[in-house]
């Protein structure tokens, strides 16, 4: 008699869960009921009421799953704790609906359950909506090109900084395959010193003047201030990329409001000129979607729509080298934000350290960085070398999406 066959099947998405139940012959009405049930996920939930905490941990033990809750939970010495609530798509889904009526904050969380579960459904598919231009999000990954004005940017600064060099670029881009072109009249590498509010106006508005007259693809602006985004929406911008997630000037919400662009949030610890001095995180994951989570209400409260707002993990900015390894390798994670997900590993220093080679030496590291971040679930790419960054997106994406 034959020894029996056994192997892993690794399923990471409902819909490649179905096609499974079809192969072995299931009945097509039990997909729907069985696709959760192949699908193991672990939601973490911080500072919660050690009620609600016990409540949660009760109930996932009750569907044959469980949730890990600080040890003082159960006897009530300690008031709040993070909780990890693991078990499949399915069970998870069992909890959101039992804890849906129940006190302590667990209907908010109930809500928040059932949002990310939606999202696992019918993952990704969304349109970002900027200024009357609409880009499809989640079909493939988009590229957006980097064209800095800078004379000292880390990687490019000085070449591209006239108007004459400046815009043949970012026909070129576009050409290479760019969806989006940013700009940036300020260079943000460590170290580096601000710049005269009138310096980067002068750098910025003539080059965005021209591409908005002459390009089709959404055009980006690389700054903090609200003067410059406001001028430079004036002159035809679409998004605005906000190293700062709206800290550093406060009009910079009320501008992109107004203006109705998209706008990036981005995670950063510190000031260009500060962040790399000695960064610490106890969970970096945690804190970033905590503080990108906290941006994003700032933000809809301010009156911009979440069909505008893109989220940046700041790859490099206030960063040690093992933190940007972590954060591309657990990038999925942001998916919980519930907003499209920007990601810049291009020539960046982490590269460098860890294949001891200098900027001009990076594209190689660059491709695998930005191949990760596509399997990881990007949904945009802020590349310099865009036409080869292009095909290793498409490459990435092909085999991120083949499910046989």
């Amino acid at each position: 008699m034959a020894r029996p066959h056994v192997r892993l099947v690794d399923i990471r998405e409902l819909s490649q869960a179905a096609k499974e139940l079809k192969r072995v012959g299931a009945n097509g009405r039990s997909w729907e009921i069985m696709a959760p049930k192949a699908i193991f996920k672990v939601l973490k939930v911080s500072d919660l009421p050690f009620p609600a905490a016990t409540v949660i941990k009760q109930e996932m033990l009750a569907l044959g799953a469980d949730a890990a809750v600080a040890r003082g939970v159960i006897t009530a010495r300690v008031k709040r704790s993070d909780v990890l609530i693991m078990g499949t798509v399915g069970q998870l889904e069992r909890l959101a609906h039992k804890i849906a009526a129940q006190p302590f904050g667990l209907d908010r969380l109930s809500t928040e359950i059932q949002r990310v579960i939606a999202d696992l459904r019918s993952p990704h598919q969304r349109q970002l909506h900027c200024r009357g231009k609409v880009l499809s999000i989640g079909q493939r990954p988009l590229i957006m090109g980097v064209l800095n004005l800078t004379p000292d940017s880390f990687s490019d600064g000085g070449q591209f900084n006239a108007l004459e060099r400046a815009i043949p670029r970012a026909h070129e881009m576009v050409a290479q395959g760019a969806d989006i072109i940013d700009v940036g009249g300020e260079s943000t590498r460590p170290g580096a010193q601000p710049i005269p509010l009138d310096e980067e106006l002068r750098r910025v508005i003539p080059v965005v003047e021209r591409l908005s007259a002459e390009l089709k693809v959404p055009i980006s602006v690389d700054t903090y201030k609200a003067e410059v985004a406001d001028r430079a929406l004036k002159a035809g911008v679409h998004i605005v990329n906000d190293i700062s997630a709206l800290r550093f000037d406060q009009r910079m919400s009320q501008v992109v409001a107004e203006n109705k662009a998209a706008l990036v949030l981005m995670h950063m610890k510190g000031t260009p000129r500060n962040m790399q001095r000695n960064p610490r995180y106890d969970d970096v994951m945690q804190e970033i979607i905590q503080f990108l989570a906290q941006q994003l209400q700032k933000a809809e409260e301010a009156g911009i729509s979440r069909s505008r707002l893109i989220v940046d993990p700041g790859i490099g900015f206030g960063k040690r080298v093992q933190d940007n390894l972590t954060i591309l390798n657990r990038l999925g994670e942001l998916h919980t934000l519930g907003v499209p997900v920007l990601v810049g590993v291009s020539r960046k220093s982490f590269i460098g350290k860890v294949l001891d080679l200098p900027v001009e030496d990076r594209l190689e590291g660059s491709a695998a960085a930005t191949a990760l971040a596509v399997t990881r679930g990007a949904h945009m790419l802020r590349v310099h070398d865009v036409k080869e960054m292009n095909r290793v997106v498409q490459m990435a994406h092909a085999i991120s999406v083949a499910m046989g």
